[in-house]
Protein backbone atom coordinates (compact mmCIF):
# COMPACT_ATOMS: atom_id res chain seq x y z
CA UNK A 1 0.00 0.00 0.00
CA UNK A 2 2.92 2.15 1.12
CA UNK A 3 4.62 1.59 -2.35
CA UNK A 4 2.08 2.37 -4.50
CA UNK A 5 0.96 5.58 -2.51
CA UNK A 6 4.49 6.50 -3.59
CA UNK A 7 4.38 5.45 -7.29
CA UNK A 8 0.91 7.40 -7.45
CA UNK A 9 2.77 10.49 -6.00
CA UNK A 10 5.93 10.13 -8.21
CA UNK A 11 3.41 10.05 -11.30
CA UNK A 12 1.23 12.92 -10.07
CA UNK A 13 4.31 15.07 -9.77
CA UNK A 14 5.97 13.98 -13.54
CA UNK A 15 2.29 15.03 -14.70
CA UNK A 16 2.57 18.07 -13.26
CA UNK A 17 6.11 18.98 -14.00
CA UNK A 18 4.96 17.82 -17.69
CA UNK A 19 1.54 20.06 -17.83
CA UNK A 20 3.97 23.17 -16.51
CA UNK A 21 7.13 22.14 -19.15
CA UNK A 22 3.78 22.26 -21.83
CA UNK A 23 2.24 25.47 -20.72
CA UNK A 24 5.78 27.01 -20.50
CA UNK A 25 6.09 25.96 -24.17
CA UNK A 26 2.86 27.20 -25.47
CA UNK A 27 3.94 30.63 -23.90
CA UNK A 28 7.33 30.79 -24.86
CA UNK A 29 5.88 30.19 -28.50
CA UNK A 30 3.43 32.61 -28.42
CA UNK A 31 5.84 35.11 -27.35
CA UNK A 32 8.27 34.13 -30.14
CA UNK A 33 5.54 34.40 -32.68
CA UNK A 34 4.39 37.93 -31.27
CA UNK A 35 7.93 38.75 -31.37
CA UNK A 36 8.47 37.50 -34.97
CA UNK A 37 5.33 39.84 -36.18
CA UNK A 38 6.75 43.09 -34.08
CA UNK A 39 9.46 42.61 -36.61
CA UNK A 40 7.82 41.35 -39.10
CA UNK A 41 5.96 44.69 -38.87
CA UNK A 42 8.65 46.61 -37.72
CA UNK A 43 10.30 45.62 -40.96
CA UNK A 44 7.49 46.25 -43.41
CA UNK A 45 7.29 50.45 -42.03
CA UNK A 46 11.10 50.45 -42.70
CA UNK A 47 10.70 49.08 -46.13
CA UNK A 48 8.06 51.61 -46.37
CA UNK A 49 10.00 54.43 -45.32
CA UNK A 50 13.33 53.28 -47.22
CA UNK A 51 11.30 52.66 -50.36
CA UNK A 52 9.69 56.47 -50.36
CA UNK A 53 13.09 57.87 -49.30
CA UNK A 54 14.66 56.36 -52.05
CA UNK A 55 12.55 57.94 -54.70
CA UNK A 56 12.33 61.32 -52.96
CA UNK A 57 16.74 61.31 -53.11
CA UNK A 58 17.24 63.86 -56.28
CA UNK A 59 19.61 61.40 -59.20
CA UNK A 60 22.29 63.34 -58.95
CA UNK A 61 22.79 61.10 -55.55
CA UNK A 62 22.04 57.98 -57.84
CA UNK A 63 24.40 55.39 -55.24
CA UNK A 64 22.00 56.92 -52.54
CA UNK A 65 19.28 56.24 -54.06
CA UNK A 66 19.65 53.08 -55.54
CA UNK A 67 21.57 51.54 -52.08
CA UNK A 68 18.04 52.51 -50.19
CA UNK A 69 15.89 50.81 -53.32
CA UNK A 70 18.09 48.07 -53.25
CA UNK A 71 18.34 47.42 -49.62
CA UNK A 72 14.72 48.20 -48.69
CA UNK A 73 14.31 44.94 -51.34
CA UNK A 74 16.80 42.98 -49.31
CA UNK A 75 14.44 43.28 -46.56
CA UNK A 76 11.12 43.42 -48.28
CA UNK A 77 12.37 39.67 -49.99
CA UNK A 78 13.43 38.21 -46.63
CA UNK A 79 10.16 39.86 -44.60
CA UNK A 80 7.21 37.19 -43.72
CA UNK A 81 4.96 39.78 -43.45
CA UNK A 82 2.01 39.97 -46.18
CA UNK A 83 3.18 42.12 -49.01
CA UNK A 84 -0.52 43.68 -50.03
CA UNK A 85 0.74 47.28 -49.84
CA UNK A 86 4.78 47.04 -49.84
CA UNK A 87 5.56 45.40 -53.13
CA UNK A 88 4.14 48.72 -54.55
CA UNK A 89 6.86 51.19 -53.09
CA UNK A 90 9.56 48.57 -53.58
CA UNK A 91 8.95 48.45 -57.01
CA UNK A 92 8.74 51.95 -57.52
CA UNK A 93 11.66 52.47 -55.44
CA UNK A 94 13.77 49.98 -58.08
CA UNK A 95 12.09 51.67 -61.34
CA UNK A 96 13.31 54.95 -60.03
CA UNK A 97 16.85 54.22 -59.33
CA UNK A 98 16.97 51.77 -62.62
CA UNK A 99 16.07 54.51 -65.04
CA UNK A 100 18.67 57.07 -64.98
CA UNK A 101 21.60 54.78 -65.68
CA UNK A 102 21.55 54.53 -69.84
CA UNK A 103 20.00 58.27 -69.29
CA UNK A 104 20.34 60.49 -72.50
CA UNK A 105 20.06 64.02 -71.28
CA UNK A 106 20.20 65.00 -74.98
CA UNK A 107 17.17 62.46 -76.26
CA UNK A 108 15.96 62.93 -72.59
CA UNK A 109 15.76 59.10 -73.16
CA UNK A 110 15.73 56.22 -70.05
CA UNK A 111 16.94 52.90 -70.35
CA UNK A 112 13.44 51.25 -71.09
CA UNK A 113 12.18 54.35 -73.64
CA UNK A 114 12.15 54.26 -76.92
CA UNK A 115 11.87 56.69 -79.84
CA UNK A 116 10.83 55.92 -83.16
CA UNK A 117 7.59 57.01 -84.22
CA UNK A 118 6.98 60.32 -84.89
CA UNK A 119 3.13 60.78 -83.35
CA UNK A 120 1.14 59.01 -81.17
CA UNK A 121 1.82 55.16 -80.86
CA UNK A 122 -1.78 53.51 -80.92
CA UNK A 123 -1.14 50.04 -80.63
CA UNK A 124 1.42 47.31 -80.16
CA UNK A 125 1.34 43.68 -80.43
CA UNK A 126 4.29 40.42 -79.09
CA UNK A 127 5.19 38.18 -82.44
CA UNK A 128 5.23 34.63 -81.88
CA UNK A 129 8.99 35.03 -82.09
CA UNK A 130 11.07 35.62 -79.21
CA UNK A 131 12.36 38.84 -78.51
CA UNK A 132 9.91 40.40 -81.54
CA UNK A 133 7.47 42.75 -81.37
CA UNK A 134 5.56 45.22 -83.63
CA UNK A 135 4.11 48.87 -83.38
CA UNK A 136 1.50 51.11 -85.06
CA UNK A 137 1.33 54.90 -85.05
CA UNK A 138 -0.78 57.87 -86.35
CA UNK A 139 2.03 58.54 -88.18
CA UNK A 140 1.28 56.07 -90.19
CA UNK A 141 4.27 53.69 -89.50
CA UNK A 142 3.52 49.74 -88.42
CA UNK A 143 7.40 48.82 -86.97
CA UNK A 144 8.83 45.71 -86.32
CA UNK A 145 11.42 45.85 -83.58
CA UNK A 146 14.26 43.08 -82.15
CA UNK A 147 14.10 43.86 -78.40
CA UNK A 148 17.55 41.81 -78.04
CA UNK A 149 18.88 44.97 -79.96
CA UNK A 150 16.33 47.91 -79.16
CA UNK A 151 18.72 50.41 -80.33
CA UNK A 152 19.11 49.05 -83.51
CA UNK A 153 16.60 50.80 -86.45
CA UNK A 154 13.22 48.63 -86.70
CA UNK A 155 11.91 47.60 -90.26
CA UNK A 156 9.14 49.42 -91.78
CA UNK A 157 6.52 47.15 -92.40
CA UNK A 158 4.30 49.32 -94.02
CA UNK A 159 3.58 53.41 -93.86
CA UNK A 160 0.77 54.96 -95.71
CA UNK A 161 -1.43 58.30 -93.93
CA UNK A 162 -3.52 56.31 -91.87
CA UNK A 163 -4.64 56.17 -88.69
CA UNK A 164 -4.47 52.63 -87.31
CA UNK A 165 -7.40 51.65 -84.45
CA UNK A 166 -5.69 48.03 -83.85
CA UNK A 167 -3.13 45.76 -84.52
CA UNK A 168 -3.79 41.28 -84.10
CA UNK A 169 -1.61 38.80 -85.28
CA UNK A 170 -2.09 35.52 -86.95
CA UNK A 171 -1.59 32.74 -85.20
CA UNK A 172 1.18 31.32 -87.27
CA UNK A 173 2.72 35.08 -86.61
CA UNK A 174 3.27 35.74 -90.59
CA UNK A 175 0.57 38.70 -90.58
CA UNK A 176 -0.70 41.45 -88.79
CA UNK A 177 -4.35 42.64 -89.62
CA UNK A 178 -4.38 46.32 -89.05
CA UNK A 179 -7.78 47.86 -88.79
CA UNK A 180 -7.86 51.72 -89.72
CA UNK A 181 -10.38 54.59 -89.17
CA UNK A 182 -11.15 55.67 -92.49
CA UNK A 183 -9.28 53.18 -94.22
CA UNK A 184 -10.80 49.90 -94.11
CA UNK A 185 -8.28 46.61 -93.24
CA UNK A 186 -4.51 45.93 -94.13
CA UNK A 187 -3.03 42.75 -93.83
CA UNK A 188 0.62 43.25 -93.89
CA UNK A 189 2.99 40.49 -94.24
CA UNK A 190 5.56 40.88 -90.88
CA UNK A 191 8.66 38.94 -92.49
CA UNK A 192 9.44 41.51 -95.00
CA UNK A 193 13.10 42.83 -94.56
CA UNK A 194 12.58 46.31 -96.14
CA UNK A 195 14.95 49.26 -94.88
CA UNK A 196 13.77 52.11 -93.45
CA UNK A 197 13.79 54.14 -96.68
CA UNK A 198 12.97 51.31 -99.25
CA UNK A 199 9.38 50.85 -100.55
CA UNK A 200 6.96 48.19 -99.40
CA UNK A 201 6.12 45.82 -102.15
CA UNK A 202 2.72 45.07 -103.35
CA UNK A 203 3.04 41.84 -103.03
CA UNK A 204 3.62 42.08 -99.20
CA UNK A 205 0.25 43.80 -98.18
CA UNK A 206 -3.45 42.98 -98.67
CA UNK A 207 -6.05 45.64 -98.35
CA UNK A 208 -9.54 45.57 -97.46
CA UNK A 209 -11.77 48.28 -98.19
CA UNK A 210 -14.77 47.99 -96.65
CA UNK A 211 -14.38 50.70 -93.50
CA UNK A 212 -15.05 48.58 -90.26
CA UNK A 213 -15.73 49.41 -86.48
CA UNK A 214 -13.39 46.69 -85.47
CA UNK A 215 -11.22 43.84 -87.05
CA UNK A 216 -9.05 41.03 -85.37
CA UNK A 217 -8.19 37.61 -86.67
CA UNK A 218 -9.90 34.68 -85.67
CA UNK A 219 -7.68 32.17 -83.88
CA UNK A 220 -5.67 29.15 -85.59
CA UNK A 221 -6.68 30.26 -89.28
CA UNK A 222 -6.01 33.42 -91.40
CA UNK A 223 -9.52 33.90 -91.81
CA UNK A 224 -10.46 37.24 -90.16
CA UNK A 225 -13.77 38.90 -88.52
CA UNK A 226 -14.70 42.19 -88.67
CA UNK A 227 -18.43 44.53 -88.00
CA UNK A 228 -18.44 47.18 -90.06
CA UNK A 229 -20.33 50.74 -90.44
CA UNK A 230 -23.91 49.03 -90.91
CA UNK A 231 -23.33 46.62 -88.00
CA UNK A 232 -22.92 43.70 -90.17
CA UNK A 233 -20.43 40.85 -88.20
CA UNK A 234 -18.67 39.11 -91.23
CA UNK A 235 -15.74 36.20 -91.26
CA UNK A 236 -13.52 37.07 -94.61
CA UNK A 237 -10.57 35.75 -95.74
CA UNK A 238 -9.33 34.31 -99.05
CA UNK A 239 -12.21 34.44 -101.27
CA UNK A 240 -14.86 34.88 -98.23
CA UNK A 241 -16.76 37.26 -97.23
CA UNK A 242 -19.77 36.02 -95.31
CA UNK A 243 -22.56 38.26 -93.56
CA UNK A 244 -22.52 35.98 -90.21
CA UNK A 245 -25.01 38.48 -88.10
CA UNK A 246 -25.96 41.84 -87.36
CA UNK A 247 -26.07 44.32 -84.41
CA UNK A 248 -27.59 47.90 -83.65
CA UNK A 249 -25.10 48.97 -81.61
CA UNK A 250 -21.29 50.41 -81.95
CA UNK A 251 -19.00 47.97 -81.73
CA UNK A 252 -15.66 49.25 -80.27
CA UNK A 253 -13.81 46.02 -79.32
CA UNK A 254 -13.91 41.97 -80.64
CA UNK A 255 -12.67 39.10 -78.61
CA UNK A 256 -13.04 35.47 -79.56
CA UNK A 257 -12.58 32.40 -77.42
CA UNK A 258 -12.11 29.44 -79.78
CA UNK A 259 -12.71 27.07 -76.88
CA UNK A 260 -16.27 27.68 -76.73
CA UNK A 261 -16.43 29.13 -80.08
CA UNK A 262 -17.75 32.32 -78.95
CA UNK A 263 -17.47 35.89 -80.49
CA UNK A 264 -17.98 38.92 -77.97
CA UNK A 265 -18.41 42.38 -79.11
CA UNK A 266 -17.79 45.29 -76.41
CA UNK A 267 -20.28 48.52 -77.63
CA UNK A 268 -20.47 52.18 -76.94
CA UNK A 269 -23.58 51.73 -74.94
CA UNK A 270 -21.76 49.10 -72.09
CA UNK A 271 -23.72 46.24 -73.55
CA UNK A 272 -21.26 42.65 -74.36
CA UNK A 273 -22.89 40.80 -76.79
CA UNK A 274 -22.39 37.21 -77.79
CA UNK A 275 -22.75 35.29 -80.33
CA UNK A 276 -22.01 31.33 -80.25
CA UNK A 277 -20.75 29.32 -84.11
CA UNK A 278 -24.48 29.51 -85.11
CA UNK A 279 -24.38 33.04 -84.57
CA UNK A 280 -27.32 32.81 -81.92
CA UNK A 281 -26.92 36.09 -79.88
CA UNK A 282 -27.01 36.82 -76.28
CA UNK A 283 -26.13 39.17 -74.00
CA UNK A 284 -23.37 39.22 -70.80
CA UNK A 285 -24.97 40.48 -67.40
CA UNK A 286 -22.98 43.31 -66.17
CA UNK A 287 -23.52 47.19 -65.48
CA UNK A 288 -24.80 48.56 -69.19
CA UNK A 289 -23.93 52.46 -68.51
CA UNK A 290 -20.08 52.70 -69.82
CA UNK A 291 -18.75 52.25 -73.31
CA UNK A 292 -17.16 49.34 -73.79
CA UNK A 293 -13.18 50.09 -74.86
CA UNK A 294 -11.35 46.56 -75.06
CA UNK A 295 -11.93 43.21 -74.90
CA UNK A 296 -9.50 40.03 -73.89
CA UNK A 297 -10.20 36.14 -72.78
CA UNK A 298 -7.73 34.71 -70.21
CA UNK A 299 -5.27 32.37 -71.80
CA UNK A 300 -6.88 29.42 -69.82
CA UNK A 301 -10.22 30.46 -71.47
CA UNK A 302 -12.03 31.20 -68.40
CA UNK A 303 -12.03 34.72 -68.49
CA UNK A 304 -13.23 37.68 -70.08
CA UNK A 305 -12.01 40.86 -69.51
CA UNK A 306 -13.51 44.31 -70.16
CA UNK A 307 -12.34 47.44 -69.87
CA UNK A 308 -15.07 50.29 -69.83
CA UNK A 309 -14.98 54.19 -70.47
CA UNK A 310 -15.19 54.80 -66.45
CA UNK A 311 -11.93 53.41 -66.04
CA UNK A 312 -12.64 50.43 -64.47
CA UNK A 313 -12.72 46.52 -66.12
CA UNK A 314 -14.75 44.15 -65.37
CA UNK A 315 -13.86 40.45 -64.70
CA UNK A 316 -16.42 38.04 -66.58
CA UNK A 317 -16.53 34.58 -65.13
CA UNK A 318 -17.27 32.57 -68.84
CA UNK A 319 -18.51 29.32 -67.35
CA UNK A 320 -19.96 30.40 -64.37
CA UNK A 321 -21.49 33.45 -66.43
CA UNK A 322 -20.84 35.71 -62.92
CA UNK A 323 -18.71 38.58 -62.16
CA UNK A 324 -15.81 37.76 -60.63
CA UNK A 325 -14.52 41.27 -59.67
CA UNK A 326 -14.91 45.06 -60.61
CA UNK A 327 -11.33 46.55 -60.90
CA UNK A 328 -11.32 50.30 -59.91
CA UNK A 329 -8.49 52.73 -59.93
CA UNK A 330 -7.91 54.67 -62.84
CA UNK A 331 -8.44 58.14 -63.00
CA UNK A 332 -9.97 58.01 -66.90
CA UNK A 333 -10.67 55.35 -69.65
CA UNK A 334 -9.72 51.77 -69.93
CA UNK A 335 -7.50 51.78 -73.37
CA UNK A 336 -5.76 48.89 -73.12
CA UNK A 337 -6.17 45.16 -71.19
CA UNK A 338 -4.22 42.20 -71.15
CA UNK A 339 -4.09 38.75 -69.38
CA UNK A 340 -0.20 37.09 -67.87
CA UNK A 341 0.76 34.22 -69.24
CA UNK A 342 0.10 32.44 -66.06
CA UNK A 343 -4.01 33.49 -65.90
CA UNK A 344 -2.52 35.43 -62.13
CA UNK A 345 -2.71 38.91 -63.26
CA UNK A 346 -3.77 41.49 -65.52
CA UNK A 347 -3.07 45.30 -66.68
CA UNK A 348 -5.05 48.16 -67.27
CA UNK A 349 -3.61 50.74 -69.87
CA UNK A 350 -5.39 54.12 -69.41
CA UNK A 351 -5.95 57.77 -70.46
CA UNK A 352 -4.53 58.85 -67.37
CA UNK A 353 -1.14 58.27 -68.68
CA UNK A 354 -0.54 54.69 -66.25
CA UNK A 355 -0.49 51.32 -66.90
CA UNK A 356 -1.80 49.46 -63.33
CA UNK A 357 -0.41 45.38 -62.61
CA UNK A 358 -3.65 43.67 -61.11
CA UNK A 359 -4.00 40.43 -59.05
CA UNK A 360 -6.80 38.76 -60.20
CA UNK A 361 -7.82 36.72 -57.44
CA UNK A 362 -6.26 39.09 -54.60
CA UNK A 363 -8.53 42.07 -54.28
CA UNK A 364 -6.37 43.51 -51.06
CA UNK A 365 -3.03 43.50 -53.15
CA UNK A 366 -2.42 46.81 -54.23
CA UNK A 367 -1.88 46.47 -58.26
CA UNK A 368 2.01 47.63 -58.70
CA UNK A 369 1.73 50.97 -61.07
CA UNK A 370 3.84 51.99 -63.72
CA UNK A 371 3.39 56.00 -64.41
CA UNK A 372 6.37 56.84 -66.43
CA UNK A 373 4.36 58.23 -69.61
CA UNK A 374 3.63 61.86 -70.35
CA UNK A 375 0.02 61.56 -71.61
CA UNK A 376 -2.35 58.64 -72.38
CA UNK A 377 -0.93 55.21 -72.75
CA UNK A 378 -2.56 53.94 -75.91
CA UNK A 379 -1.68 49.95 -75.76
CA UNK A 380 -0.17 47.68 -73.70
CA UNK A 381 0.46 44.00 -73.20
CA UNK A 382 2.21 41.10 -71.55
CA UNK A 383 5.24 39.70 -73.29
CA UNK A 384 5.43 35.74 -73.78
CA UNK A 385 7.17 35.45 -70.09
CA UNK A 386 4.98 37.37 -68.23
CA UNK A 387 8.25 39.42 -66.69
CA UNK A 388 7.62 42.57 -69.40
CA UNK A 389 5.16 44.76 -70.10
CA UNK A 390 5.04 46.85 -73.67
CA UNK A 391 3.53 49.93 -73.48
CA UNK A 392 3.02 52.73 -75.66
CA UNK A 393 1.77 56.36 -75.65
CA UNK A 394 0.36 59.47 -76.77
CA UNK A 395 3.76 61.06 -76.03
CA UNK A 396 5.32 58.87 -79.07
CA UNK A 397 7.42 56.63 -77.05
CA UNK A 398 7.38 52.83 -76.41
CA UNK A 399 8.53 51.68 -72.67
CA UNK A 400 9.17 48.10 -71.45
CA UNK A 401 8.71 47.63 -67.96
CA UNK A 402 10.42 44.86 -66.68
CA UNK A 403 8.50 43.19 -63.59
CA UNK A 404 11.23 40.98 -62.38
CA UNK A 405 11.71 42.65 -59.26
CA UNK A 406 15.50 40.53 -58.55
CA UNK A 407 16.78 41.54 -62.15
CA UNK A 408 16.01 45.32 -60.88
CA UNK A 409 17.76 45.02 -57.78
CA UNK A 410 20.77 43.16 -59.56
CA UNK A 411 21.11 45.75 -62.05
CA UNK A 412 21.52 48.06 -59.34
CA UNK A 413 24.32 46.58 -57.89
CA UNK A 414 26.26 46.61 -61.85
CA UNK A 415 26.02 50.33 -61.87
CA UNK A 416 27.28 51.17 -58.02
CA UNK A 417 30.98 50.33 -56.77
CA UNK A 418 29.91 50.48 -53.14
CA UNK A 419 27.77 49.51 -49.84
CA UNK A 420 26.43 51.78 -47.33
CA UNK A 421 28.82 53.46 -44.83
CA UNK A 422 28.09 52.94 -41.10
CA UNK A 423 26.51 56.71 -40.99
CA UNK A 424 24.00 55.90 -44.02
CA UNK A 425 23.46 52.91 -42.70
CA UNK A 426 22.52 54.96 -39.18
CA UNK A 427 20.55 57.17 -40.44
CA UNK A 428 18.28 55.00 -43.23
CA UNK A 429 18.13 51.59 -41.36
CA UNK A 430 18.73 52.42 -37.56
CA UNK A 431 20.46 50.48 -34.85
CA UNK A 432 17.64 47.90 -34.72
CA UNK A 433 19.17 46.19 -37.90
CA UNK A 434 22.42 44.44 -37.81
CA UNK A 435 24.72 46.33 -40.67
CA UNK A 436 24.71 44.27 -43.73
CA UNK A 437 26.14 44.82 -47.26
CA UNK A 438 23.40 45.77 -49.83
CA UNK A 439 25.25 44.52 -53.03
CA UNK A 440 26.86 41.07 -51.66
CA UNK A 441 29.43 41.09 -54.28
CA UNK A 442 30.60 44.62 -53.30
CA UNK A 443 32.97 44.98 -50.14
CA UNK A 444 32.26 47.56 -47.65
Amino acid sequence: MKYTTSLLLSLLLTYSVLAQTKVEQKLQNQLDSLSALVISLETTELIQSMSQRSILTPRYFADRKSLTARQAYNFWIRNTASKFISHLNVYSALYDANKYYEYDSIENTFYNHILEHDEMVTSIVYSTEPNIFYSASSDGKILKWDESDIKKEPTVLFKDRVLYRSLDLSSDGKWLLAATKENGVLIVNTQSNNSKKSELSVSQVSRDSENVQAAIFLPDQLNYLTVNKQGEIKIKGYELDSVQGKTDYEIRALAVDVEKSEIYAGTIKGVVQVWNERFEEAYLDIPETFAVNVLAVSPDHKLLAIGREKGDAIIWHLEEKRIVRIISGHQSAITAIDFSPDNQRILTASRDATVRVWDIFDSKKFPIVLDDHNDWVMTACFDQSGTKILTGSKDKTIRIFNLDFEWMADRLCQYINRNMTPEEWHDYVGHNFPYENTCPNLSE
